[in-house]
Protein backbone atom coordinates (compact mmCIF):
# COMPACT_ATOMS: atom_id res chain seq x y z
CA UNK A 1 0.00 0.00 0.00
CA UNK A 2 2.87 2.41 0.84
CA UNK A 3 4.44 1.87 -2.62
CA UNK A 4 1.12 2.75 -4.30
CA UNK A 5 0.84 5.96 -2.23
CA UNK A 6 4.40 7.01 -3.14
CA UNK A 7 3.74 6.35 -6.85
CA UNK A 8 0.53 8.40 -6.83
CA UNK A 9 2.31 11.22 -4.96
CA UNK A 10 5.03 11.39 -7.62
CA UNK A 11 2.42 11.56 -10.39
CA UNK A 12 0.58 14.42 -8.68
CA UNK A 13 3.83 16.30 -8.11
CA UNK A 14 4.89 15.95 -11.76
CA UNK A 15 1.47 17.13 -12.95
CA UNK A 16 1.57 20.18 -10.66
CA UNK A 17 5.11 21.05 -11.84
CA UNK A 18 3.99 20.86 -15.48
CA UNK A 19 1.08 23.22 -14.79
CA UNK A 20 3.39 25.70 -13.07
CA UNK A 21 5.77 25.65 -16.04
CA UNK A 22 2.93 26.54 -18.41
CA UNK A 23 1.71 29.37 -16.18
CA UNK A 24 5.25 30.75 -15.74
CA UNK A 25 5.75 30.83 -19.53
CA UNK A 26 2.47 32.63 -20.02
CA UNK A 27 3.22 35.30 -17.37
CA UNK A 28 6.96 35.71 -18.12
CA UNK A 29 6.63 39.27 -19.62
CA UNK A 30 4.70 40.45 -16.56
CA UNK A 31 7.01 38.89 -13.98
CA UNK A 32 10.23 40.21 -15.58
CA UNK A 33 9.23 43.81 -14.82
CA UNK A 34 9.15 43.15 -11.03
CA UNK A 35 12.65 41.75 -10.74
CA UNK A 36 14.07 38.78 -8.86
CA UNK A 37 11.93 39.32 -5.78
CA UNK A 38 8.70 38.52 -7.57
CA UNK A 39 10.25 35.48 -9.26
CA UNK A 40 11.43 34.02 -5.96
CA UNK A 41 7.99 34.61 -4.43
CA UNK A 42 6.36 32.83 -7.35
CA UNK A 43 8.64 29.80 -7.08
CA UNK A 44 8.15 29.52 -3.32
CA UNK A 45 4.37 29.75 -3.67
CA UNK A 46 4.46 27.03 -6.34
CA UNK A 47 6.51 24.72 -4.13
CA UNK A 48 4.13 25.37 -1.22
CA UNK A 49 1.09 24.56 -3.37
CA UNK A 50 2.74 21.33 -4.60
CA UNK A 51 3.55 20.30 -1.04
CA UNK A 52 0.01 21.06 0.15
CA UNK A 53 -1.52 19.08 -2.71
CA UNK A 54 0.76 16.12 -1.97
CA UNK A 55 -0.18 16.16 1.72
CA UNK A 56 -3.86 16.35 0.85
CA UNK A 57 -3.59 13.40 -1.54
CA UNK A 58 -1.70 11.33 1.01
CA UNK A 59 -4.27 12.08 3.69
CA UNK A 60 -7.15 11.19 1.38
CA UNK A 61 -5.53 7.87 0.42
CA UNK A 62 -4.77 6.96 4.04
CA UNK A 63 -8.32 7.78 5.07
CA UNK A 64 -9.66 5.67 2.20
CA UNK A 65 -7.56 2.60 3.07
CA UNK A 66 -8.24 2.96 6.80
CA UNK A 67 -11.97 3.15 6.14
CA UNK A 68 -11.73 0.01 4.03
CA UNK A 69 -9.87 -1.80 6.82
CA UNK A 70 -12.29 -0.75 9.57
CA UNK A 71 -15.52 -1.23 7.65
CA UNK A 72 -17.57 -4.15 8.94
CA UNK A 73 -20.47 -5.78 7.21
CA UNK A 74 -23.63 -5.39 9.24
CA UNK A 75 -26.69 -7.53 8.82
CA UNK A 76 -29.80 -5.79 7.59
CA UNK A 77 -32.94 -6.27 9.57
CA UNK A 78 -35.39 -8.80 8.17
CA UNK A 79 -38.69 -8.03 9.86
CA UNK A 80 -41.26 -10.77 9.37
CA UNK A 81 -44.78 -10.85 10.79
CA UNK A 82 -46.09 -13.92 12.57
CA UNK A 83 -49.40 -14.76 10.86
CA UNK A 84 -52.26 -14.77 13.38
CA UNK A 85 -53.77 -17.93 11.91
CA UNK A 86 -50.67 -20.02 12.71
CA UNK A 87 -50.81 -21.65 16.11
CA UNK A 88 -47.32 -22.76 17.12
CA UNK A 89 -44.76 -21.80 19.70
CA UNK A 90 -41.94 -19.64 18.24
CA UNK A 91 -39.60 -21.13 20.86
CA UNK A 92 -39.84 -24.59 19.26
CA UNK A 93 -36.86 -25.66 17.16
CA UNK A 94 -39.16 -26.59 14.29
CA UNK A 95 -40.45 -23.01 14.14
CA UNK A 96 -39.01 -20.69 11.44
CA UNK A 97 -38.79 -17.99 14.14
CA UNK A 98 -36.63 -20.09 16.49
CA UNK A 99 -33.73 -17.98 17.76
CA UNK A 100 -35.10 -14.73 16.30
CA UNK A 101 -35.71 -11.75 18.56
CA UNK A 102 -39.17 -10.36 18.96
CA UNK A 103 -39.53 -6.79 17.67
CA UNK A 104 -41.74 -4.38 19.57
CA UNK A 105 -43.47 -2.38 16.88
CA UNK A 106 -43.81 1.32 17.66
CA UNK A 107 -47.47 2.14 18.09
CA UNK A 108 -48.92 4.69 15.75
CA UNK A 109 -51.33 6.10 18.29
CA UNK A 110 -49.15 9.04 19.35
CA UNK A 111 -48.20 9.87 15.79
CA UNK A 112 -51.80 9.83 14.66
CA UNK A 113 -52.83 12.07 17.53
CA UNK A 114 -50.14 14.59 16.64
CA UNK A 115 -51.20 14.61 13.00
CA UNK A 116 -54.80 14.94 14.03
CA UNK A 117 -54.05 17.96 16.23
CA UNK A 118 -52.08 19.57 13.44
CA UNK A 119 -54.92 19.09 10.98
CA UNK A 120 -57.45 20.44 13.49
CA UNK A 121 -55.31 23.53 14.03
CA UNK A 122 -55.08 24.20 10.31
CA UNK A 123 -58.80 23.71 9.89
CA UNK A 124 -59.53 26.05 12.79
CA UNK A 125 -57.30 28.79 11.34
CA UNK A 126 -58.90 28.41 7.92
CA UNK A 127 -62.40 28.50 9.40
CA UNK A 128 -61.62 31.71 11.34
CA UNK A 129 -60.16 33.43 8.27
CA UNK A 130 -62.67 32.36 5.66
CA UNK A 131 -65.84 31.05 7.34
CA UNK A 132 -66.53 33.33 10.29
CA UNK A 133 -70.25 32.67 10.27
CA UNK A 134 -70.89 28.93 10.21
CA UNK A 135 -74.19 27.35 11.09
CA UNK A 136 -74.64 25.27 14.26
CA UNK A 137 -75.83 22.33 12.21
CA UNK A 138 -72.63 22.31 10.23
CA UNK A 139 -70.58 22.23 13.45
CA UNK A 140 -72.59 19.30 14.76
CA UNK A 141 -72.02 17.37 11.52
CA UNK A 142 -68.29 18.03 11.74
CA UNK A 143 -68.20 16.78 15.31
CA UNK A 144 -69.99 13.59 14.34
CA UNK A 145 -67.54 13.07 11.45
CA UNK A 146 -64.54 13.53 13.73
CA UNK A 147 -66.03 11.05 16.22
CA UNK A 148 -66.31 8.47 13.47
CA UNK A 149 -62.68 9.12 12.49
CA UNK A 150 -61.55 8.65 16.10
CA UNK A 151 -63.33 5.31 16.26
CA UNK A 152 -61.62 4.21 13.03
CA UNK A 153 -58.22 5.28 14.37
CA UNK A 154 -58.79 3.30 17.58
CA UNK A 155 -59.60 0.19 15.55
CA UNK A 156 -56.43 0.65 13.48
CA UNK A 157 -54.38 1.02 16.68
CA UNK A 158 -55.84 -2.19 18.08
CA UNK A 159 -55.00 -4.02 14.86
CA UNK A 160 -51.44 -2.67 14.99
CA UNK A 161 -51.03 -3.72 18.61
CA UNK A 162 -52.01 -7.31 17.80
CA UNK A 163 -49.25 -7.75 15.22
CA UNK A 164 -46.27 -9.89 16.26
CA UNK A 165 -42.98 -9.16 14.47
CA UNK A 166 -39.65 -10.99 14.51
CA UNK A 167 -36.22 -9.99 13.24
CA UNK A 168 -34.78 -12.95 11.30
CA UNK A 169 -31.36 -11.30 11.07
CA UNK A 170 -30.81 -12.06 14.78
CA UNK A 171 -31.02 -15.83 14.27
CA UNK A 172 -27.84 -17.78 14.90
CA UNK A 173 -25.86 -18.82 11.85
CA UNK A 174 -26.23 -22.41 10.75
CA UNK A 175 -23.01 -24.29 11.54
CA UNK A 176 -21.15 -25.33 8.43
CA UNK A 177 -18.96 -28.40 8.06
CA UNK A 178 -15.24 -28.02 7.46
CA UNK A 179 -14.46 -28.88 3.83
CA UNK A 180 -12.18 -31.66 2.76
CA UNK A 181 -9.22 -32.22 3.10
CA UNK A 182 -8.94 -29.78 6.05
CA UNK A 183 -11.59 -31.83 7.83
CA UNK A 184 -9.23 -34.82 8.08
CA UNK A 185 -6.74 -32.88 10.21
CA UNK A 186 -8.15 -33.40 13.72
CA UNK A 187 -6.82 -32.63 17.22
CA UNK A 188 -5.78 -35.31 19.70
CA UNK A 189 -7.41 -34.84 23.10
CA UNK A 190 -6.13 -36.03 26.44
CA UNK A 191 -8.75 -38.40 27.87
CA UNK A 192 -8.05 -37.47 31.50
CA UNK A 193 -7.68 -33.69 31.31
CA UNK A 194 -9.74 -32.92 28.17
CA UNK A 195 -7.00 -30.73 26.69
CA UNK A 196 -5.44 -30.90 23.24
CA UNK A 197 -2.07 -32.63 23.15
CA UNK A 198 -1.43 -32.87 19.41
CA UNK A 199 -2.91 -33.32 15.94
CA UNK A 200 -3.52 -36.30 13.69
CA UNK A 201 -4.31 -36.70 10.01
CA UNK A 202 -7.01 -39.27 9.27
CA UNK A 203 -7.15 -41.43 6.16
CA UNK A 204 -9.34 -40.03 3.39
CA UNK A 205 -10.40 -43.54 2.34
CA UNK A 206 -11.95 -44.30 5.73
CA UNK A 207 -13.00 -40.89 7.06
CA UNK A 208 -13.30 -38.85 3.86
CA UNK A 209 -16.37 -40.34 2.14
CA UNK A 210 -18.26 -37.49 0.50
CA UNK A 211 -21.21 -37.50 0.06
CA UNK A 212 -22.34 -39.88 2.79
CA UNK A 213 -24.49 -42.71 1.39
CA UNK A 214 -27.59 -42.90 3.58
CA UNK A 215 -28.94 -45.84 1.57
CA UNK A 216 -25.84 -47.89 2.42
CA UNK A 217 -26.23 -47.08 6.12
CA UNK A 218 -29.88 -48.17 5.99
CA UNK A 219 -29.01 -51.49 4.35
CA UNK A 220 -26.34 -52.24 6.94
CA UNK A 221 -28.65 -51.37 9.85
CA UNK A 222 -31.44 -53.61 8.51
CA UNK A 223 -28.97 -56.47 7.98
CA UNK A 224 -27.58 -56.05 11.49
CA UNK A 225 -30.99 -56.00 13.17
CA UNK A 226 -32.15 -59.05 11.21
CA UNK A 227 -29.01 -60.87 12.20
CA UNK A 228 -29.64 -60.05 15.85
CA UNK A 229 -33.16 -61.38 15.52
CA UNK A 230 -31.67 -64.57 14.11
CA UNK A 231 -33.52 -67.91 14.00
CA UNK A 232 -36.43 -68.66 16.29
CA UNK A 233 -38.81 -71.46 17.22
CA UNK A 234 -36.49 -74.18 16.04
CA UNK A 235 -38.49 -77.41 16.39
CA UNK A 236 -41.61 -75.78 17.90
CA UNK A 237 -44.72 -77.68 16.76
CA UNK A 238 -48.33 -77.90 18.02
CA UNK A 239 -51.02 -80.54 17.42
CA UNK A 240 -53.92 -80.08 15.06
CA UNK A 241 -57.47 -81.39 15.47
CA UNK A 242 -56.58 -84.66 13.81
CA UNK A 243 -53.67 -85.19 16.21
CA UNK A 244 -55.28 -84.27 19.53
CA UNK A 245 -56.48 -87.18 21.64
CA UNK A 246 -60.27 -87.48 21.79
CA UNK A 247 -63.30 -89.10 20.21
CA UNK A 248 -65.02 -87.87 17.12
CA UNK A 249 -68.56 -88.57 18.28
CA UNK A 250 -71.06 -85.75 18.71
CA UNK A 251 -71.01 -84.42 22.27
CA UNK A 252 -74.67 -83.40 22.61
CA UNK A 253 -77.83 -82.92 20.62
CA UNK A 254 -77.88 -80.32 17.92
CA UNK A 255 -80.98 -78.55 19.31
CA UNK A 256 -82.99 -78.30 22.48
CA UNK A 257 -80.22 -77.98 25.05
CA UNK A 258 -80.13 -74.19 25.19
CA UNK A 259 -76.39 -74.12 24.57
CA UNK A 260 -74.24 -73.73 21.54
CA UNK A 261 -74.12 -76.55 19.06
CA UNK A 262 -71.06 -78.76 19.21
CA UNK A 263 -69.66 -81.63 17.25
CA UNK A 264 -66.56 -83.36 18.58
CA UNK A 265 -64.66 -82.51 21.76
CA UNK A 266 -61.45 -81.26 20.16
CA UNK A 267 -62.10 -77.71 18.85
CA UNK A 268 -59.48 -75.00 19.43
CA UNK A 269 -61.63 -72.95 21.82
CA UNK A 270 -62.26 -75.88 24.14
CA UNK A 271 -60.05 -76.97 27.01
CA UNK A 272 -57.83 -79.83 25.91
CA UNK A 273 -58.50 -79.08 22.26
CA UNK A 274 -56.21 -78.36 19.35
CA UNK A 275 -54.10 -75.23 18.75
CA UNK A 276 -55.30 -72.95 15.96
CA UNK A 277 -52.62 -71.61 13.58
CA UNK A 278 -49.75 -72.87 15.71
CA UNK A 279 -46.17 -73.45 14.59
CA UNK A 280 -45.65 -76.35 12.24
CA UNK A 281 -42.12 -77.22 13.23
CA UNK A 282 -40.45 -74.95 10.65
CA UNK A 283 -37.51 -72.77 11.69
CA UNK A 284 -38.27 -68.99 11.49
CA UNK A 285 -35.18 -67.52 9.89
CA UNK A 286 -35.05 -63.70 9.87
CA UNK A 287 -31.45 -63.30 8.75
CA UNK A 288 -30.66 -61.64 5.43
CA UNK A 289 -27.60 -61.59 3.23
CA UNK A 290 -25.35 -58.60 2.70
CA UNK A 291 -22.00 -58.60 0.97
CA UNK A 292 -18.89 -58.01 3.02
CA UNK A 293 -17.82 -55.10 0.81
CA UNK A 294 -21.11 -53.32 1.44
CA UNK A 295 -20.69 -53.82 5.20
CA UNK A 296 -17.23 -52.28 5.09
CA UNK A 297 -18.58 -49.43 3.00
CA UNK A 298 -21.23 -48.82 5.66
CA UNK A 299 -18.55 -48.59 8.34
CA UNK A 300 -16.56 -46.06 6.30
CA UNK A 301 -19.61 -43.90 5.64
CA UNK A 302 -20.67 -44.02 9.30
CA UNK A 303 -17.20 -42.86 10.40
CA UNK A 304 -17.24 -40.12 7.75
CA UNK A 305 -20.64 -38.97 8.98
CA UNK A 306 -19.42 -38.65 12.56
CA UNK A 307 -16.45 -36.58 11.38
CA UNK A 308 -18.75 -34.44 9.22
CA UNK A 309 -21.04 -33.72 12.17
CA UNK A 310 -18.12 -32.80 14.42
CA UNK A 311 -18.97 -35.58 16.87
CA UNK A 312 -15.73 -37.53 16.43
CA UNK A 313 -13.24 -37.26 19.31
CA UNK A 314 -9.73 -38.69 18.96
CA UNK A 315 -7.97 -39.45 22.26
CA UNK A 316 -4.44 -40.51 23.04
CA UNK A 317 -5.67 -43.47 25.10
CA UNK A 318 -8.64 -44.64 27.17
CA UNK A 319 -6.92 -45.78 30.33
CA UNK A 320 -8.59 -45.19 33.67
CA UNK A 321 -6.63 -45.31 36.91
CA UNK A 322 -9.60 -46.44 38.98
CA UNK A 323 -12.82 -48.37 38.54
CA UNK A 324 -14.90 -45.69 40.26
CA UNK A 325 -17.82 -44.43 38.19
CA UNK A 326 -17.60 -40.94 39.70
CA UNK A 327 -14.07 -40.40 38.36
CA UNK A 328 -15.05 -41.49 34.85
CA UNK A 329 -18.14 -39.29 34.94
CA UNK A 330 -16.01 -36.26 35.83
CA UNK A 331 -13.67 -36.96 32.92
CA UNK A 332 -16.55 -37.35 30.48
CA UNK A 333 -18.21 -34.14 31.68
CA UNK A 334 -15.31 -32.24 30.12
CA UNK A 335 -16.54 -33.49 26.75
CA UNK A 336 -20.24 -32.74 27.54
CA UNK A 337 -20.95 -36.46 27.81
CA UNK A 338 -23.01 -38.33 30.41
CA UNK A 339 -24.47 -36.63 33.44
CA UNK A 340 -28.01 -35.32 33.65
CA UNK A 341 -27.81 -33.05 30.59
CA UNK A 342 -24.92 -34.69 28.72
CA UNK A 343 -25.12 -36.56 25.42
CA UNK A 344 -24.56 -40.24 24.74
CA UNK A 345 -21.19 -41.58 23.64
CA UNK A 346 -19.69 -44.72 22.12
CA UNK A 347 -16.11 -45.38 23.22
CA UNK A 348 -13.98 -47.62 20.99
CA UNK A 349 -10.50 -48.76 21.97
CA UNK A 350 -7.94 -51.30 20.84
CA UNK A 351 -5.63 -51.53 23.83
CA UNK A 352 -2.78 -54.00 23.57
CA UNK A 353 -0.36 -55.01 26.32
CA UNK A 354 2.94 -56.79 26.02
CA UNK A 355 3.33 -60.12 27.71
CA UNK A 356 4.71 -59.81 31.20
CA UNK A 357 4.07 -56.08 31.51
CA UNK A 358 2.14 -54.44 34.33
CA UNK A 359 -0.64 -53.28 31.98
CA UNK A 360 -1.50 -56.84 31.01
CA UNK A 361 -3.63 -57.28 34.13
CA UNK A 362 -5.67 -54.13 33.33
CA UNK A 363 -6.51 -55.01 29.70
CA UNK A 364 -9.04 -57.59 28.65
CA UNK A 365 -10.56 -57.96 25.18
CA UNK A 366 -8.79 -54.88 23.86
CA UNK A 367 -10.40 -52.61 26.49
CA UNK A 368 -9.14 -51.23 29.78
CA UNK A 369 -10.76 -53.18 32.63
CA UNK A 370 -11.19 -50.14 34.90
CA UNK A 371 -12.88 -48.24 32.06
CA UNK A 372 -15.22 -51.14 31.36
CA UNK A 373 -16.21 -51.53 35.02
CA UNK A 374 -16.61 -47.78 35.63
CA UNK A 375 -18.88 -47.34 32.60
CA UNK A 376 -21.22 -50.11 33.73
CA UNK A 377 -23.41 -47.70 35.71
CA UNK A 378 -23.45 -44.99 33.01
CA UNK A 379 -26.41 -45.74 30.78
CA UNK A 380 -25.37 -43.06 28.26
CA UNK A 381 -21.93 -44.59 27.62
CA UNK A 382 -20.95 -47.82 25.88
CA UNK A 383 -17.39 -49.19 25.75
CA UNK A 384 -16.28 -51.79 23.22
CA UNK A 385 -13.33 -53.01 21.18
CA UNK A 386 -12.82 -51.89 17.60
CA UNK A 387 -13.72 -55.39 16.36
CA UNK A 388 -17.21 -54.97 17.83
CA UNK A 389 -17.63 -51.46 16.44
CA UNK A 390 -20.66 -51.40 14.13
CA UNK A 391 -22.86 -49.00 12.18
CA UNK A 392 -25.91 -49.37 14.40
CA UNK A 393 -24.10 -48.30 17.58
CA UNK A 394 -22.35 -45.41 15.85
CA UNK A 395 -25.68 -44.01 14.65
CA UNK A 396 -27.40 -44.66 17.97
CA UNK A 397 -24.91 -42.75 20.13
CA UNK A 398 -24.29 -39.02 19.68
CA UNK A 399 -20.49 -38.86 20.03
CA UNK A 400 -17.85 -41.34 18.98
CA UNK A 401 -14.60 -41.62 20.97
CA UNK A 402 -11.71 -43.35 19.19
CA UNK A 403 -8.27 -43.93 20.61
CA UNK A 404 -5.23 -43.69 18.35
CA UNK A 405 -4.83 -47.47 18.45
CA UNK A 406 -8.47 -47.90 17.43
CA UNK A 407 -8.07 -45.46 14.54
CA UNK A 408 -5.08 -47.30 13.16
CA UNK A 409 -6.81 -50.67 13.53
CA UNK A 410 -9.98 -49.46 11.81
CA UNK A 411 -8.06 -47.92 8.93
CA UNK A 412 -6.09 -51.12 8.43
CA UNK A 413 -9.22 -53.28 8.58
CA UNK A 414 -11.51 -51.17 6.37
CA UNK A 415 -8.99 -50.33 3.63
CA UNK A 416 -8.31 -53.89 2.53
Amino acid sequence: MSSNIVLMTRRVASAAATDMMHTSRATAPLISSFGNLSINTTTTSAAASIKASNNANNNNQLNYFSSMATTKKTKKQQIVELPPNLKFDPRAKSSPFYGAEKVEESRRKKTKQQLKRKVEGQEAAASVANDAAEDVDTEEDDNEYTDVEEDDDDEDDEADEQRVLYDLSTKADVPRAIPLPQRLHVPIMDFKSGEQVGTFHLSDKTFGCDPVRVDILQRVVVWQRNKKRGKRNAGARTKTISEVSGSGRKVRNQKGGGVARAGHSRPAHWRGGAKAHGPKGNVQDYTTKLNKKVRRMGMRHALSQKLLEGNLVITNDMASETHKTRVLDEMLNRFDVSGKYGVTALMVDDAQAEEGSEDEAFIHGGVNVNLKVASGNLHKVKVQNQIACNVYDMLKYKKLFLSLDAVKALEARLEK
